[in-house]
């Protein structure tokens, strides 16, 4: 990153097996799938790594300690985590490469998994909070209040609307990794069809939830040389914060524009513009999220993201390819690492190796959470070469 010290590269990725129910697994089954696959894939052995911010549920050790790694990998850590936020994503990728960059440590898995905590109850639960809890809401409504404000405000459509969800849902058919990988095509009327969630979002407007895991593995670009695996550079990012999550309920407001000073501060260190970007892998709890910070990330106007839609912006083949994977839409939501899993497909996309691949891609910006959740994280992913 500009004006840092030394430069950090994403040298390793794995997805576990993501489903509704994995069953016979546990959390920390997947855990160590997750950072062994990642290892694996960057060719590093685990007695490299010096710090962790990656999930540790138990047992053993002491669960949600992630200090209980340092036995794992057979020697002491110079990192860990003091909340779950951490271990995944982009806020964890970003807190990994400016201990990087400083020289605090030197290589950092970031990541984990979950089974088991998510088989029912409401989609999304999130936080219990409260000064929401008390009127039955959970983690939906908060993101739908936003965008019905939204479409009274500046007149989005709910054609615009499910029009996204069509596109991104399509494109995980035919992908392995995504849960819902067998399904589609969708058509815009298929997602207005299925039942209202929390008005004005429907079934397929909504990601789902499932079981899994993800890691990453970040080094020096130095390091990364010598690795078979090609480097992508961390070349910027940012973080903004408007309260603690879903403490209360999300006003368009308040968050419309939450991730603009964090895209700003990304694209200012990376020394690049928006129309660098080849490709988004960014937070779809809801479809309507989208359109939300195509405007709030610069792309486009206040209002205009439920047009943008309607060119067929967000499409592989698009002007803004917004997650090719499926994303949480149609890709998992699994907990805390649906959001590394917005970070491996921008990594997998510069590599040249995903499932749906964005021709010469150099550039991809990855986003974390959202306005119901009012906070959001965002890096910038660069190509080596």
């Amino acid at each position: 990153m500009a004006g840092s010290g030394r430069c950090v590269a994403v040298v390793g990725v794995y997805v576990t097996e993501q489903a509704r129910r994995l069953q016979g697994r546990t959390s920390l089954d997947l855990c160590l799938e997750a950072a062994r696959g990642a290892l694996d894939d960057a060719g590093l052995p685990p007695a490299e790594v010096d710090g962790t911010l990656l999930d540790w549920p138990g047992p053993g050790g002491k669960p949600g300690e992630t200090s209980s790694w340092a036995r794992m990998f057979g020697r002491s850590l110079g990192l860990t985590s003091d909340t779950i936020m951490d271990n995944a994503g982009a806020r964890g990728v970003l807190k990994a490469a400016a201990m990087i960059s400083s020289g605090y440590v030197d290589t950092v898995v970031v990541g984990g998994g979950t089974a088991g905590k998510f088989t029912g109850g409401p989609v999304g639960p999130g936080a219990p909070t409260e000064f929401s809890d008390v009127w039955g809401c959970y983690a939906v409504p908060h993101f739908s209040l936003v965008a019905a404000r939204h479409m009274h405000q500046y007149g989005t459509t709910a054609e615009q609307i499910a029009l996204t969800a069509a596109t991104i849902r399509n494109h995980a058919t035919g992908n392995p990794e995504a849960v819902m990988g067998g399904q589609g095509p969708y058509t815009v009327a298929d997602i207005l069809s299925s039942r209202m969630i929390a008005s004005p979002l429907h079934l397929l407007e909504v990601c789902l939830t499932a079981e899994g895991g993800a890691a990453v593995v970040l080094t020096t670009a130095e390091r990364a040389r010598d690795l078979d695996p090609p480097p992508v550079l961390v070349a910027g990012g940012g973080m903004e914060y408007v309260q603690g999550s879903y403490a209360n309920p999300a006003l368009l407001r308040d968050v419309g524009d939450l991730g603009r000073r964090a895209a700003d501060r990304a694209f200012r260190l990376a020394g690049v513009g928006r129309s660098d970007v080849d490709v988004l892998s960014i937070y779809d709890a809801n479809a309507f999220e989208v359109i939300r910070q195509a405007e709030a990330f610069g792309f486009c106007p206040p209002g205009e993201g439920g047009p943008l839609a309607e060119t067929g912006a967000f499409a592989v083949g698009g002007a803004l390819p917004v997650n090719p994977d499926g994303g949480c839409l149609a890709h998992s939501w699994n907990g805390t690492q649906q959001m590394t899993i917005r970070v491996i497909e921008g990594v997998r996309q510069l590599r040249g190796t995903a499932h749906r691949q964005v021709a010469n891609a150099r550039h991809a910006l990855v986003a974390n959470a959202g306005s119901g959740a009012q906070h959001t994280e965002v890096v910038l992913l660069r190509r080596a070469s």
